[in-house]
């Protein structure tokens, strides 16, 4: 299953990313589309490209599906706070993205024969970036996921990642989180147990059904380590995960990485003012130390929105990512992550976090 999982590590342009990087990302999407002889299903939380090449390359891959004869469908987030700033995105666990896909899908795609539905999420958050092509066909089942969402910004400001993963039995779990989502129009209960699954070398899970779970599991990851831990994450308010990791330095495991100042700085700036997370600033102070961090620009809905934007952590052997961010309030959000043993994928994302928080080390 996973030696045939295909990555794609996107770096923001202007600090180390290839300038054909959007087009790449984009011609990858219309491909895994395009293979398609079934079924395509999106759940995404930000979909609103701009340039007018991306566009047309992926409403044409989307547009081309349906005139074969393939159903497309994609649901949507509709929580997005109209007016939030980094506090209230924050305090979703999420990403900061501004109000406008549900208008962009409908004035690209409403004509298509493209099925679209809004996903009620409030008072949080449908925040998976997944794609689910062919669940029933074992010939081209396939799953496309990661921390990538459908933007210009991206595809070209932020450090992402994509993973498209051909295997039936993945896809069946996607299948069914996505089922849920589509059939109630709703997060609420999505994603519990019933979704999760698991082989040897992958597994997956899905919040906020088994949001607490991925959480659990994530800490239990980070406790069990003994060489070395890496991480990429646009935020880490997770208390469990941060408690472990700070356990982590004082046993002697390497720890390195790279995370958001941009959003962490607000969130830490409040811990520091409760003498009730006193606690939690001193385990924050203990790993931050030994990463590296992007001073990205601070979110206006107008942008630019170049936060380093993965959801990656390797510890030891195992690799784990996904749209889950490694907050809290995450596990209430509609979420999607994997894990994997594969030693080329750990390898593979090891470096890559090395070279992040090398690019940033001095930032």
């Amino acid at each position: 299953m996973t030696d045939d999982i295909q990555v794609q590590l996107l770096r923001d342009t202007t600090h180390g990313g290839s300038a054909d990087q959007p087009g790449e990302v984009a011609s990858a999407l219309a491909a895994f589309v395009g293979a398609a002889t079934s079924t395509v299903d999106v759940a995404i939380y930000d979909f609103r490209l701009v340039d007018h090449g991306l566009v047309a390359t992926v409403v044409g891959a989307f547009a081309d599906a349906v005139s074969r004869g393939v159903t497309v469908r994609i649901a949507y987030d509709a929580g997005k706070p109209a007016d939030g700033g980094a506090a209230e995105f924050a305090a979703l666990g999420a990403d900061p993205a501004p109000v406008g896909t549900g208008a962009w899908l409908t004035q690209n795609l409403g004509g298509t024969g493209v099925q679209l539905t809004a996903i009620d999420s409030a008072p949080h958050l449908m925040h998976s970036k997944y794609i689910v092509r062919d669940a029933a066909d074992a010939a081209t089942a396939a799953v496309w996921m990661g921390s990538t969402n459908f933007t210009d910004d991206a595809w070209t400001l932020q450090e992402n990642n994509i993973l498209r993963i051909p295997d039936q039995q993945i896809a069946a779990g996607y299948s069914a989180d996505f089922a849920q989502l589509w059939e109630t129009g709703s997060i609420k209960g999505t994603g519990k147990g019933d979704t999760t699954g698991s082989t040897d070398a992958l597994g997956w899970d899905f919040s906020p059904g088994d949001g607490p779970a991925i959480d659990a599991a994530l800490t239990a990851r980070i406790d069990a380590a003994t060489t070395d831990i890496r991480i990429g994450t646009m935020v880490l308010t997770s208390h469990a995960m941060l408690a472990a990791l700070a356990a982590a330095v004082d046993r002697g495991v390497s720890v390195s990485g790279v995370y958001d100042a941009g959003q962490m700085g607000p969130i830490v700036k409040k811990w520091r003012a409760s003498s009730n997370d006193a606690a939690i600033v001193a385990d924050w102070d203990k790993v931050s130390a030994k990463l590296s961090a992007k001073h990205s620009t601070p979110y206006s809905p107008t942008g630019p929105h170049d936060f380093m934007h993965l959801k990656v952590i390797v510890t030891d052997g195992i690799l784990s990512t996904g749209s889950y961010n490694f907050s809290a309030n995450a596990e209430k959000n509609a979420e999607n992550q994997v894990h994997t043993t594969d030693a080329a994928l750990v390898a593979t994302y090891a470096q890559f976090l090395d070279d992040v928080a090398a690019v940033y080390a001095s930032s």
